[in-house]
């Protein structure tokens, strides 16, 4: 019973094991996007959905499957934490705020406090 366990995780023949390979690198190619524009959320996402679809109607989850929703999970909770973090950073620190004000102009031409103001959310004081 080992044996044919062994071997159907490998059989790259299998529709099952191809896509529990791809939700596995795409679970690890999550967790460095995570620090870039939040993709890790995306990507560790689509991870977590193509191991879970891996399963088909097999009694468990292929290993890589297993990984692949671990490593999707852990691109997810570290896009998020950094989204957190940036949004603390603009919202507290002076210096963050006034770049990200001066680049909005640059780029919208309005700043991000006077887009913050037209939303009816007071920006205050960092």
């Amino acid at each position: 019973m080992g044996d044919y366990e062994y071997y159907r995780s490998r059989n790259e023949m299998d529709r099952h094991v191809s896509q529990a390979g791809l939700a596995l690198v795409l679970g690890l190619i999550s967790i460095p996007l995570a620090f870039f524009m939040n993709l890790g959320v995306i990507i560790g996402g689509v991870a977590i959905v193509i191991a879970i679809l891996s399963k088909g109607v097999a009694e468990k989850l292929l290993p890589q499957a297993r990984k692949a929703i671990i490593y999707g999970l852990l691109g997810v909770v570290i896009g998020y934490g950094v989204f957190a973090y940036d949004v603390y950073k603009v919202m507290n620190d002076p210096a963050t705020r006034q770049q990200l004000n001066v680049m909005s102009e640059q780029m919208n031409g309005i700043s991000f406090d006077d887009m913050l103001r037209e939303l009816g959310i007071d920006p205050g004081t960092p």
